[in-house]
């Protein structure tokens, strides 16, 4: 594992802006604070976490300034990090947001100047658009991708493979698990990387899952193990001055499982001791698989020169009331089929969406336009339908309660399979909930401890922190961060 710096001149890209440039590992943790890592650390005093934070990285927290009246969301907070401007500026709020070219990610920037490589980091999908720089030597795009295309093309039917399970693992609802379908689905991975331990791993998951032993949401966990290992090997591989993984396990199990491990949150417990007991294990589990990760991957650092930054663009905390719904819940089956029964027109496909969500990316401004004003004035169980349109992309947030035998459209009701809805069982619900709070920690392999402020940082200081890092030059709209991840 041990490799040097490639130090090869490539015709195609800038040369790092000062000779102390270094390289650098991101891995971005999706909603951890800074609280969940330490509670690991105090549980595991031998973890690599727990060495991290003691004596191993420079550590404090993250800050993103919420907007008013809105829920602080995944897909626009990773935006403000990556980007290095606030919502105001870069307007992305879901996924299927259009992304502002004057405002590219951070890795996009760097991908102009020095060689970088992404897994799963959010809005680097659509690939064919977001992924044309000379520098990005491999690319494995976001779980709300729409198509499988990737980096190398070798990588395609993983991606395939990972869109499929995240499709199968929404929010707060479950199906019959479809276990064959997993399963098949595992022969994609010993043609990328994956190691036979994991494939092996993953199997004993998926019969696990299949017979009822562990929750179906675990999944997600397996998909980190996937991915992790296809990450480490295209590392290796082909050694790039920056490179960054992102990870949605942890806040996948913070939100359905925090009252498990943290049920003096509650003053009024809202499940009893039996489901305290099932799910327990949960978020305990997904660190444990973080933490391994964490520490495979200082490895590697240290024996490439390399810093490691691990970062979230917000946090998760308890204490609030749970979203408990119902027994069951409809979500969007087609996309399509909906929009086309609530009047929409024009031409539009359906973009990538968590529920309740659905998402419609237009061929033209003008579209949007008319499909907005349309959907507007719609109710759909007696609840207003929540329409927001940035440029081409139109997202419909629809609530409809806990009936699930009929839709009613202004009043009048419909079978929920004609306007492309299905009945799922809802198995957990969202009790973990966004604060503005994440982490960011690093550690240099040179043993060099940086001076953190006692505030927390932020969120738009990452971005030119980590380009400063890497010797590229920020952006215009960028502010000078309060932080250095260098010693110099």
């Amino acid at each position: 594992m041990t490799r040097t710096q490639n130090t090869t001149a490539d015709p195609h890209l800038d040369p790092p802006s000062h000779a102390s440039a270094r390289r650098v590992v991101v891995i971005e943790v999706n909603e951890i604070p800074l609280s969940l890592l330490k509670w690991h650390g105090e549980r595991h005093p031998s973890s690599f976490i727990a060495e991290l934070l003691t004596t191993g990285a420079a550590v404090t927290e993250t800050q993103v300034y919420p907007e008013a009246d809105r829920e602080l969301y995944p897909s626009q907070t990773w935006a403000t990090l990556a980007t290095g401007v606030p919502y105001e500026k870069h307007q992305v709020y879901w996924y299927g947001d259009p992304k502002p070219p004057e405002f590219p990610l951070y890795w996009q920037h760097a991908a102009r100047h020095r060689s970088v490589g992404i897994v799963g980091s959010l809005h680097s999908s659509p690939l064919r658009t977001q992924g044309d720089q000379p520098g990005l030597r491999f690319a494995l795009p976001d779980p709300f991708a729409s198509d499988a295309d990737a980096r190398p093309r070798s990588l395609s039917s993983l991606q395939r493979f990972n869109l499929a399970m995240t499709r199968a693992n929404s929010r707060a609802v479950a199906n019959r698990f479809p276990a064959a379908d997993y399963l098949r689905g595992l022969r994609v991975l010993p043609g990328v990387g994956v190691r036979a331990s994991t494939a092996a791993r993953l199997a004993r998951l998926a019969a696990s899952v299949a017979t009822g032993r562990v929750p179906r949401e675990r999944l997600r966990t397996g998909q980190f193990l996937l991915l992790a290992d296809v990450f480490a090997r295209l590392l290796d591989e082909h050694d790039p001055d920056l490179a960054v993984f992102f990870t949605n396990h942890l806040a996948a199990a913070m939100h359905r499982y925090w009252p498990a491990s943290f049920p003096r949150d509650w003053d009024n417990h809202p499940y009893g001791p039996d489901w305290i007991e099932r799910f327990s294990d949960e978020i305990p589990v997904a660190l444990h698989a973080l933490d391994r990760f964490l520490a495979e991957t200082w490895n590697r650092c240290r024996s490439t020169d390399r810093i490691l930054v691990v970062v979230s663009s917000m946090g998760q905390e308890g204490g609030g009331e749970v979203d408990e719904g119902g027994p069951v819940a409809l979500v969007v089956d087609d996309g399509e089929q909906l929009a086309r029964r609530l009047g929409v027109d024009g031409r539009f496909r359906i973009r990538q969406a968590m529920a309740p969500h659905l998402t419609m990316q237009f061929d033209t401004e003008e579209g949007a336009v008319k499909a907005e004003a349309r959907l507007t004035p719609i109710r759909l169980n007696q609840r207003p339908v929540i329409v927001h349109r940035a440029g081409e992309t139109v997202t419909l947030t629809y609530h409809l309660g806990s009936r699930a035998d009929a839709v009613d459209i202004n009043g009048r009701d419909h079978e929920p399979e004609e306007l492309g809805f299905r009945s799922v069982a809802v198995e957990e619900h969202k009790a973990g909930r966004h604060m503005p709070y994440g982490v960011l920690l690093w550690a240099d392999p040179r043993g060099v401890r940086r001076r953190v402020p006692q505030r927390p940082v932020d969120l738009v200081e990452v971005a030119p922190a980590l380009l400063q890092a890497l010797g590229v030059p920020p952006l215009p709209h960028h502010r000078e961060p309060s932080i250095r991840l260098t010693a110099d």
